[in-house]
């Protein structure tokens, strides 16, 4: 799997790109606002719909322009498909082997995707969607059952809310409760087999050696209810509290992983570059679980590969990153900081320059 060719119109400073980029390694340079990160910005929502530094994809339209196009050719299961989205206005359109798709799972499943960037504390230090998000991500690919279950558990969970705030009587309510724990029960046991599947491979993979707080690793998995409890007990316990703030309070959509280093929350005693280190090879252990399991490979893309990371971690993480057997897109201010790679690695080099973008090599 990977992207044949990268088509990019009127997104930021880009006006017009195109890339063939190389089926392992992509080396992209330039100064701070070059639109480099941009660029990145563009795979990214080409493999999901949306942009992973707004939220306002509106923002994404370059000024003076009234909408944004980008397409690529991309290689799945030795077969190969034109895959584009569109945004005008608040509309997006997106199109995959000649048919409009309107959910963003297709968009998803057909080019997985991870981002390695420099806000990546924040999975350590905001609260637990951003990680239920990572599980969400990882489940959906290597499950296939998970979206449905997942879609199911939303809709039953959505009508308890409504039925809580519009004050129905608890016999209706708990009608709502059954479905709910029914397909509580499924997210959550897809939930904690991929949780062990990551933690096992975080205590084994061979770079392992080299990163002293990897030692005392441990994963703690939080459903989203009191560990052990029966959730439909959970439910009818909390049912008076719940009422009195209109929503469930209890159950998957609740759930988060907690990262231990020697007993001690990772968060307390990592320092920047550890913890961008740490939840780096937690993505790219994700693609390696991918690839295992299901055979299919993620892009992954890597914004200022340098920031916060030295010498060692970075050639632990490169280690991985070839491991992974990944198409790999990495950006940094010079050459000087990618020292070693254009050398040692298979590779293309792009450099971006007040938007316009040069093959170098």
């Amino acid at each position: 799997m990977g992207l044949i060719q990268l088509n990019v119109s009127n997104l930021r400073n880009i006006t017009q790109a195109t890339l063939s980029p190389h089926p392992a390694f992509n080396l992209i340079t330039g100064a701070n606002g070059s639109g480099k990160t941009s660029l990145l910005e563009a795979i990214y929502f080409l493999g999901r719909g949306r942009s992973f530094k707004t939220s306002n994809s509106e923002k994404l339209i370059q000024k003076g322009k009234h909408e944004l196009t980008i397409s690529g050719r991309i290689r799945l299961k030795e077969r190969e498909f034109q895959l584009g989205i569109q945004r005008a206005g608040k509309r997006t359109r997106i199109r995959l082997a000649g048919q409009t798709i309107t959910r963003a799972s297709q968009l998803t499943e057909a080019l997985p995707i991870q981002i390695i960037e420099p806000g990546l504390h924040a999975f350590f230090e905001q609260g637990p969607e951003i990680r239920r998000r990572f599980l969400e991500w990882g489940v959906f690919h290597v499950e296939p059952r998970y979206e449905q279950v997942w879609r199911n558990y939303r809709r039953a969970l959505q009508q308890r809310n409504a039925a809580l705030k519009a004050g129905w009587r608890q016999s209706a309510i708990g009608q709502w409760d059954a479905l709910l724990v029914e397909s509580a029960r499924l997210v959550d046991t897809y939930r904690q087999v991929y949780v062990e599947r990551i933690e096992a491979f975080l205590k084994e993979f061979p770079e392992r050696e080299r990163i002293g707080f990897m030692k005392g690793m441990a994963m703690d998995y939080y459903p989203g209810w009191k560990q052990g409890a029966d959730l439909g007990e959970v439910l009818a316990a909390s049912l008076d509290s719940d009422r009195v703030r209109g929503f469930t309070q209890s159950g998957p959509h609740r759930a988060d992983i907690r990262f231990k280093m020697s007993g001690e929350r990772g968060r307390d005693v990592l320092s920047r570059g550890q913890q961008k280190l740490f939840i780096s090879l937690l993505f790219l252990a994700q693609s390696i679980l991918l690839r295992e399991l299901t055979g299919k490979d993620s892009l992954i893309l890597i914004d200022d590969l340098a920031a916060e990371l030295d010498e060692s971690s970075r050639a632990t993480l490169v280690s991985v990153l070839l491991s992974t057997g990944s198409q790999v897109f990495i950006t940094a201010t010079t050459l000087d900081m990618l020292a070693g790679l254009q050398d040692d690695l298979p590779h293309a080099l792009f450099h971006v320059e007040h938007g316009n973008v040069e093959q170098v090599v």
